[in-house]
């Protein structure tokens, strides 16, 4: 799939730039074309200027135009009665051609002879009757254009040969990210597909037990039904979760943006924990001297700092200790949540925000979560443009440094 996605995007490119280049040599070939063509005619009526008032006599001083040119002077008949020096052909080898242009009915037009082809002006003469007549050999020319074609097409090759290279390339490093987004989707889909068949497997064995013994009272099987019940629930935040993200992958989470206090939503949180923290002999503290009215979603970042403090619980021992602080770093709002817990290795710090990752997978599975909770923190601080900070120690516990910019604070 990666193969042919990769050759269709080399290809768009290679089709494009041809266009281009096509376009390009063509533009260029016939804006040369033009510009010689009227440079030949000017020059044309320059000689046919001078020579008709005598003033020149000889082509030396157009020499600087690099050009073939003559002139001829005929009377009514088209006799040749006067021309210039330098010609190209005999006066008697020139006569058809002279014949050809006073016969003919346009003042300015190309003639052949002998296989080279002129340009021509023919002007009447002011003091006799007749003509003057100005060749211009565009043999020169038509060879200057010819191998300027054979240049552009050269180039034009060359060009197309590096820009499928050059599209190859781009279109691996293209790629990349294409690759590495559908790896995650692919093991998104495996993790949740795990996740999800945990509890249903869990609840199945439960209830076939409950089946099993028709006897019984309910009261004597609350047990497996208990199990079961504590595995729906737990199938039910996993289910939130997983649409929590994918509204969020297609940005149809939407926030409510409001002022609040934001330090006064903080310790709601925190009261809301201290009897959790009681259970498991854990001390909970908290330094909210800040009083800050903060612009943003008041419901989501209380579910920041739950999914912060419920990470910090389960991390951290009977007898150990989590801190929750609010300050006014004037342009930002700063929340630190810190324990003093297990921690996390170096190695694993930048990788805790994605979705159902685990430090230690075997341990992971003991702690009740879904492993989506760091991922939908992640999505509301940056919802909310702030940034995070993650420092730990093997055995000394982790710190979350929040920072969420006052901005569009009231």
């Amino acid at each position: 799939m990666f193969r042919k996605l990769r050759f269709k995007l080399t290809m768009i490119n290679v089709v494009v730039m041809s266009f281009l280049l096509l376009l390009f040599i063509i533009s260029t070939f016939f804006v040369m074309q033009t510009q010689i063509f009227n440079q030949s005619q000017q020059l044309m009526q320059i000689i046919a200027g001078d020579a008709g008032s005598g003033i020149v006599s000889d082509k030396r001083e157009h020499d600087r135009h690099l050009a073939k040119y003559f002139y001829v002077k005929t009377d009514a008949s088209g006799k040749i009665s006067e021309a210039s020096t330098g010609l190209p052909l005999p006066l008697d080898q020139l006569a058809p051609l002279v014949y050809q242009t006073i016969n003919g009915p346009n003042l300015k037009g190309e003639v052949e002879l002998h296989d080279e082809t002129y340009t021509y002006l023919k002007v009447p003469l002011k003091q006799t009757p007749g003509f003057l007549v100005a060749f211009f050999d565009l043999e020169r020319d038509r060879d200057i254009l010819r191998e300027l074609l054979l240049t552009l097409s050269i180039g034009g090759l060359v060009s197309l040969i590096l820009t499928y290279y050059g599209s190859r390339f781009m279109a691996d490093r293209a790629m990349i990210p294409i690759k590495t987004s559908w790896q995650r989707q692919q093991d998104f889909v495996a993790d949740a597909s795990h996740e999800l068949r945990t509890p249903l497997t869990v609840i199945q064995v439960n209830l076939e037990l409950v089946q099993g013994n028709p006897e019984e009272t309910v009261a004597s099987q609350a047990k497996w039904l208990d199990y079961s019940l504590l595995e729906m629930k737990r199938m039910s935040k996993l289910v939130d979760d997983l649409l929590f993200l994918a509204r969020a992958d297609s940005q149809q989470q939407a926030l409510e943006l409001k002022p609040f206090p934001l330090h006064t939503a903080l310790r709601e949180v925190i009261e809301s924990f201290k009897p959790l923290a009681e259970t498991t002999e854990i001390r909970l503290e908290s330094t909210l001297d800040s009083e800050i009215t903060y612009f943003g979603d008041e419901l989501r970042i209380k579910q920041l700092a739950v999914i912060l403090l419920d990470n910090a619980l389960k991390y951290t021992p009977s007898g150990g200790q989590i801190t929750l602080s609010l300050q006014n770093r004037g342009a930002s709002a700063e929340i630190t949540v810190s324990d003093n817990g297990e921690g996390i290795e170096p190695k694993h710090l930048d990788k805790i925000f994605e979705r159902f990752y685990r430090v230690d997978k075997a341990r992971s599975q003991q702690k009740e979560g879904t492993g989506l909770g760091l991922a939908i923190a992640d999505w509301i601080i940056k919802s909310h443009h702030g940034s995070v900070k993650v420092s730990s120690s093997l055995g000394a516990g982790t710190t979350f440094v929040v920072s969420l910019p006052q901005y569009n604070s009231h």
